[in-house]
């Protein structure tokens, strides 16, 4: 029962073939070109919701800066400079709050904690036997933290001893 095939069979089995091939070939090329604009929308969709993240940051933000600017514009005479300052305190509040609400966290540290190069910046070194060698003696600006993110140190002096160089 072998029976042999003829040349149109041959020939048509081929076409078959080479028509499946196409088909086939046409799926993984529109496959191909959705994952290209799928990839494309995605990040154009990411750059987007960043923008609008920093759009509503910094529409939080002119609000401290108009204070600011209401502050800096009050002409401030004895009678009323503690209440100026409290006004700029009110006003740093305002603004920290502000960075709280996006996951932004300030830090600090206390005079005699031990340097840390994670988390501290020595900005520079004071000779003195009061303290254990990089211990901090005075911190000079507070770092601050993005999630677990550390955008600045925390910039410090930190001790020496005076017979050290």
């Amino acid at each position: 029962m072998n029976k042999k095939k003829t040349k149109n069979e041959i020939s048509q089995e081929l076409d078959n073939a080479k028509s499946e091939i196409d088909k086939y070939l046409q799926i993984a090329q529109r496959a191909q070109a959705d994952l290209v604009n799928l990839r494309m929308k995605s990040a154009n969709e990411l750059i987007e919701s960043e923008l609008k993240a920093h759009r509503r940051m910094v529409f939080q933000m002119i609000s401290v800066i108009d204070q600011m600017n209401m502050a800096l514009s009050t002409k401030v005479n004895t009678k009323t400079y503690k209440s100026w300052i409290k006004g700029i305190d009110s006003v740093l509040k305002n603004f920290i709050t502000i960075l709280e609400n996006f996951n932004f966290k300030q830090i600090n540290c206390e005079i005699g904690d031990i340097f840390d190069p994670k988390i501290h910046e020595a900005i520079s070194r004071v000779k003195t036997d009061e303290f254990e060698p990089g211990a901090i003696v005075r911190q000079i600006s507070c770092g601050y933290l993005h999630e677990a993110h550390l955008l600045r140190p925390i910039l410090v002096e930190i001790a020496y001893k005076k017979e050290d160089k």
